[in-house]
């Protein structure tokens, strides 16, 4: 179908039946259309009064801004050179001259000349022709109005029916029908309205190929995008089997669950279709992820990755899908660190793109700037040296470390799980590594493959003993953590999950977290007391240590008298409710404040001895209030005993 003459015979029609509907997905480029390709094709025809329904609320201020586009297109007409009649008196004064025979007697006193254009609109009448050009109402975004779908459609159709006006509706049809209760009733109003409804599918290849070509951005850059024109085309398009994707699915599902009911299995086909029919075509949104991806380029290809065509490729498909509300919310925890479960993030976006998104190629990263909105340089800039390090990997022990089960060859775990198994006894691998072990045993029981005996005590133990590691050294457990969901229980032996909730177990109680601020802590009081008071009143902690009881009595010490001063109320603030907390370890956490109290006293003495008087009263008052805490503290255990 030839698009733009199925407009031009419409636009030909002489007192048209009813109106004709453009109808095709939001931001699909029908707007861009009607604009640039078909209106400069016939402007010496017609005459186009282009309006956007977007946030006009009432039938008044429709027909106002019908009003003003056609008196702006007579001006224009007029030689004006297309300068709006609002601005303009002398057009204002012709305008009045040509009607005011048929204006309100109030209006014609004195010979007054009405001076403004909104004046004019509320009686001006307004006709299909303007100096013998037909003129074409366009109605664009339907759909994103506040006016009563019913409402609007009478209205329009009165431009339509009972002033003859030839007039396009630009629109997403299915939003319409989102927003009427009853299908049915949308139908008939339909078929009053409107004459006929064209689908709009762009040219992809074309929209592709310009969006490149009119991208401001680096040659090499450029030269990527080119590269992967073919690919980026099938993913704005939409083009894939999706009765293979169903069917492959139904396979995967079959293999691993196989005790499901046959309902089930109905009803996850049914959610997979309906996710499928949802892939998004918006031109937007495809353009704003080409976009953003030169800064992702920019950092790959600094940090030494030749080819960025996967990573691209990727980028695009998880963009399209966020953009059009696929993708869940990314849980957050605290302020730090950011946990969620990437299999089952990224599911939709397979089913969406298959061949063309890897999860490989998206660090966290990059996923939580595409969703959140929020880019972190330095945790990119490590996320992609681990990718690399991941492509580096040699040996059948580095590949198994580093990759999932049915991404290798069986030669490769032949060779190498025994030895990985060694690693992982020993408490050799990181804490992300032994998640990806557990899910690559589950994947081993999916497709059948014999793995040697695992000895999971073992396991655990050599997971205990990473954990220990961490605490004590200044090594980092990774920003992004990835995770095994309650839901995915079912997949897993007693044995597996037991052993994955020590890795939860210490991610979910902040240990980590916990340690690092207790490092933080020391750091800021012992070097920039400022900084201190500011920075570390609304931290986690899970203990008060000798080694942080040390750094306090110190920086006391050295504190000036004004800092003193507030020194006391900023520590009570931090700690002075500690017994409340169930993740508080007490038992050190008040012998070491009780080292304290004793340690203020003998620098009591020592201020007493030199007549300090003033880092006397202050003392005195840390004191006393520090022995409110332990007080509380005693109490409570008294009570528990």
């Amino acid at each position: 179908m030839n698009l733009i003459e199925e407009l031009k015979n419409y636009c030909d029609i002489d007192n048209p039946v009813g109106a004709l509907m453009l109808s095709g997905e939001w931001g699909s480029g029908k707007t861009y259309f009607i604009k640039t390709k078909f209106i400069p094709l016939v402007k010496d025809t017609y005459v186009f009064l282009c309006v956007s329904l977007f946030g006009i609320d009432s039938l008044d201020k429709l027909r106002v801004e019908v009003k003003k586009k056609w008196l702006e297109k007579v001006s224009e007409l007029d030689k004006l050179n297309g300068t709006k009649v609002s601005k303009i008196t002398d057009s204002c004064k012709k305008i009045f001259e040509a009607i005011k025979d048929v204006l309100p007697e109030n209006w014609q006193k004195k010979g007054e000349v009405v001076s403004s254009i909104m004046d004019l609109v509320n009686f001006v009448p307004i006709t299909n022709r303007i100096y013998e050009k037909k003129v074409i109402l366009v109605f664009d975004d339907l759909e994103r109005t506040n006016i009563s779908c019913t409402d609007l459609l009478g209205c329009i159709n009165d431009y339509c029916e009972n002033q003859s006006f030839n007039t396009v509706i630009v629109a997403n049809e299915e939003k319409i029908k989102d927003r009427l209760d009853d299908e049915l009733s949308y139908r008939e109003i339909k078929e009053k309205i409107v004459q006929r409804v064209i689908p709009f599918v762009p040219d992809y290849e074309e929209v592709v190929s310009n969006s490149i070509e009119s991208m401001s951005c680096g040659i090499e850059y450029k030269g990527l995008l080119r590269k992967n024109e073919a690919s980026l085309v099938k993913i704005l398009s939409g083009d894939f089997n999706d009765n293979a994707i169903i069917e492959q699915y139904k396979d995967e599902q079959y293999k691993s669950c196989g005790n499901k009911k046959v309902e089930e299995y109905q009803k996850e086909e049914e959610k997979l279709r309906k996710l499928l029919s949802q892939r998004p075509h918006n031109i937007r949104s495809f353009k704003c992820a080409i976009q953003d991806f030169e800064r992702a380029y920019n950092k790959l290809t600094k940090a030494g990755i030749q080819d960025c065509s996967e990573w691209l490729l990727s980028f695009t498909c998880l963009m399209m899908a966020n953009k059009v509300g696929v993708i869940r919310e990314i849980p957050r925890y605290g302020n730090s660190f950011l946990y969620f479960d990437v299999e089952k993030l990224y599911f939709d976006v397979e089913k969406l793109y298959p061949e063309l998104f890897d999860t490989n190629f998206i660090v966290n990263g990059f996923s939580k700037w595409i969703i959140q909105g929020e880019w972190n340089d330095d945790v990119i800039a490590k996320e992609i040296l681990l990718f690399l390090e991941k492509e580096k990997a040699l040996t059948p022990l580095e590949i198994l470390r580093t990759h999932n089960l049915l991404d290798v060859n069986d030669e490769v775990v032949n060779e190498g799980f025994k030895d990985l198994l060694v690693e992982a006894y020993a408490g050799n691998l990181s804490l992300d590594e032994y998640v990806l072990f557990l899910h690559n045993c589950c994947y081993s029981r999916m497709y059948n493959l014999d793995l040697p005996t695992i000895d999971w005590k073992e396991v655990r133990e050599g997971i205990r003993k990473k954990i220990k590691y961490l605490v004590k050294s200044d090594e980092i457990d990774s920003h992004f953590h990835k995770i095994i969901g309650d839901e995915s229980k079912e997949y897993f032996t007693e044995d597996e999950w037991l052993t994955y909730q020590i890795i939860k177990e210490f991610r979910d109680n902040n240990v980590w977290i916990c340690e690092t601020n207790e490092r933080l802590y020391i750091d800021l009081i012992s070097s920039d007391l400022n900084v201190a008071f500011r920075d570390l009143s609304n931290k986690k902690y899970n203990k008060f240590s000798f080694e942080m009881e040390s750094a306090t009595i110190n920086a006391f010490k050295n504190a000036d008298n004004i800092d003193k001063k507030h020194f006391s109320g900023w520590f009570v603030g931090i700690w002075g409710q500690y017994s409340n907390s169930p993740e508080m370890e007490r038992k050190v956490t008040t012998a070491s404040l009780k080292k304290l109290r004793d340690d203020l006293n003998s620098v009591m003495q020592e201020y007493e001895e030199k007549n300090k008087n003033i880092a006397v009263a202050h003392t005195q008052n840390f004191i006393k209030r520090l022995d409110a805490i332990i007080k509380t503290e005693n109490e409570d255990i008294s009570v528990e005993q």
